[in-house]
């Protein structure tokens, strides 16, 4: 039964297999767009497909970006969530709505607009300057052509069009400036003493009877996690590369054989100067021509540029466009520009843009380049073209071993000469090692494996990295002995206890500081603590409780009130009396500041300004997003 179960579940094989295949159709240099055009989308805009690797990409990057800000404090059950996955999703449904939105207006994105944007993202940079290598690797490892991500990046600006005109029109007046201010640089004087549930946990006794009640009652909450422990077989190009062995004959042979591949393509270093033409191009021409004089009478090309250009990407570096290939610009521009000698300063050009100056200060010739250049990367290509031919014939014997194997792992491990391995007992989500890999750990807790004692399907674990599971050890869940846990439901109940007698005093106190039978310093000196005395406390910063100063900030000022309680930490309140109001003092406000507080409220109207247009789209537009990518393993 399991030969025919096996020999029928042939698809995630056929991926691999793929995989291969567009690897080697990537070394010879086929274009991969054939291959993928079949994929299924993860959603679809108004007939425009958003494809499952954009879709893979994104979350990605999302992980990456959160990760940064918060650490280890989501784990990789929140990163695993469809809430995770389909908010991903929802913001690139929302970016393609405005894109298309903007291409209603006929707005477009110019090559050169596309190059600046690439050559200013600090990750393809080293010491500052675009660095071919970085955006070469970058490419490689998101599996991407340029022209794609030229794609991409073309699309995102487009779809930066409709915020950016939104943002434009969002104005902020003097008396909001002035109400904001006051409001977010307000201080706040008040006294106040703190009343901790530890306080109190000297005068709690927990008895043996509360404990055994509270087990009983709440048992669920002390099971022991379900654990598996496995063993396994995996197999991946990478730990294959290590025995890849090239003769330097092979390597000289792959040179010559891909040399008319490697041809670099003729790049020429410019400047310009744009003049951009609006209604009367008669006038803008007689302006450019000025300017044309101006350099033909030996002025500086740089200096005119950064004078008169309005080309705001390049005026300011003196019009450098740095290296440009064929194709780079507009038309007319690179028609000019590749008929041009170095030196060379052209007549005016006209193009989408207006009128141009072009000078041209060097050309680099289409070229080969030399063995030893390249030879690095010729022996990593062959390596891995070699490592992926072998990968693909183990995995094809791994899998034959598998179903041969009568349901027994290691016979298929010696049967193929790997390694049998094994995890230590882990929980869902929480292994180590190849544990933690996502669908490693969700094929272990599948019914299949952990309890009909199956081997698994074969698991694509990415970057040609497969696995074979098999169930070692599975411990189910079970309520923990009271022994283990008494301490733990003694602090529990002790916890809670305290904390109801805080509340309590609480209570008590108030009623006698609101009858004046006694002062907050009268309470302080019976329970041996100090009054705090906070003054020009501001929202955020304060050394004060971070819960504390909220609840104070929400108080108002009532003088037939001289006490309030509030919550101070998680296990403490605070007997408040709140003394000031102190609103910021806006006659002493610098350009600077007001510019910032405009800013935010700018910001605020414009993302509420978005958000109504994207709900709008949203309801006109027709959006289909495949449900099956929210699966734990899709």
């Amino acid at each position: 039964m399991l030969r025919d179960i096996k020999q029928k579940s042939s698809g995630l094989f056929a991926k691999i297999i793929m995989g291969l295949l567009i690897i080697a159709f990537g070394f010879w240099g086929v274009s991969g767009s054939l291959l993928m055009a079949n994929n299924d989308s993860a959603a679809t805009v108004n007939g425009k497909k958003i494809t499952i690797n954009d879709f893979n990409i994104a979350v990605q990057n999302s992980k990456s970006r959160l990760r940064g800000q918060f650490g280890d404090n989501l784990g990789s059950e929140y990163f695993d969530s469809e809430n995770f996955k389909r908010g991903v999703l929802n913001q690139i449904v929302d970016a393609e709505l405005l894109r298309q939105e903007a291409e209603k207006f006929s707005y477009d994105v110019s090559p050169s607009r596309v190059k600046e944007y690439i050559q200013s993202i600090e990750g393809f940079q080293i010491d500052g300057k675009f660095s071919p290598e970085s955006y070469a690797n970058y490419l490689n490892r998101v599996k991407k052509s340029a022209e794609l991500l030229e794609r991409d990046i073309k699309d995102d600006i487009k779809g930066s069009a409709i915020r950016n005109m939104v943002g434009q029109s969002a104005i902020s007046l003097d008396s909001e400036i002035i109400t904001q201010i006051k409001f977010a640089k307000q201080k706040r004087d008040f006294d106040y003493i703190e009343l901790s549930s530890k306080d109190y946990e000297k005068d709690i006794e927990v008895t043996e009877e509360e404990i055994n009640s509270h087990y009983k009652e709440f048992s669920a909450d002390y099971m022991t996690p379900e654990q598996v422990s496995l063993n396994y077989i995996e197999l991946s190009v990478t730990d294959l590369l290590s025995g890849i062995e090239l003769t330097e004959d092979e390597i000289k042979d792959s040179y010559e054989d891909r040399k008319d591949t490697l041809m670099t393509a003729e790049k020429r270093k410019a400047q310009h100067i744009l003049l951009p033409v609006s209604d009367d191009a008669n006038a803008v021409k007689i302006e450019i021509d000025k300017v044309a004089k101006r350099i033909a009478n030996g002025e500086d090309f740089s200096e005119v540029a950064k004078e008169v250009s309005k080309d705001p990407g390049s005026a300011p570096s003196g019009g450098n466009l740095g290296w440009v290939s064929q194709g780079d610009m507009v038309e007319a521009f690179d028609k000019k520009l590749f008929s041009m000698k170095s030196g060379e300063i052209s007549e005016p050009v006209l193009s989408k843009f207006g009128y141009h100056l072009i000078k041209v200060n060097e050309i680099k010739s289409p070229k080969i380049p030399a063995f030893e250049e390249i030879k690095d990367q010729i022996v990593s290509d062959l390596k891995l073209e070699k490592a992926s031919e072998e990968f693909l014939s183990k995995a094809d014997k791994l899998d034959t071993a598998i179903i041969d194997s009568d349901n027994s792992l290691d016979i298929a491990a010696e049967s193929v000469h790997l390694e049998l391995k094994s995890t230590d007992l882990f929980a869902q989500g929480r292994g180590v090692g190849i544990a933690a890999n996502p669908k490693f750990s969700a094929a272990a807790f599948s019914d299949a494996v952990k309890t009909d004692n199956e081997i698994s399907e074969m698991l694509d674990l990415g970057e040609n990295h497969v696995a074979y599971i098999h169930i070692k050890e599975h411990n189910i869940p079970k309520v923990k002995e009271l022994s283990e846990v008494s301490d733990i439901i003694k602090n529990k109940i002790l916890a809670e206890k305290s904390f109801e007698l805080v509340k309590t005093k609480v209570a008590e106190f108030k009623k006698q500081i609101s009858s004046s039978e006694k002062t907050l310093a009268d309470i302080a000196q019976s329970l041996n603590k100090e009054v705090v005395e906070a003054k020009d406390v501001e929202r955020t910063g304060s050394k004060q409780p971070f819960k504390l100063v909220q609840e104070v900030f929400s108080l108002k000022l009532d003088e037939n009130s001289s006490v309030h309680s509030v919550e101070a930490t998680a296990n403490s309140i605070a007997l408040v009396n709140l003394k000031a109001i102190n609103n910021a003092d806006t006659t002493k406000l610098t350009d600077d500041e007001k510019a910032v507080i405009s800013s935010q409220i700018e910001r605020t109207a414009t993302n509420a300004e978005l958000s109504n247009i994207v709900k709008t789209l949203q309801e006109e537009a027709s959006i289909i997003i495949n449900e099956k990518i929210f699966e734990v393993i899709n």
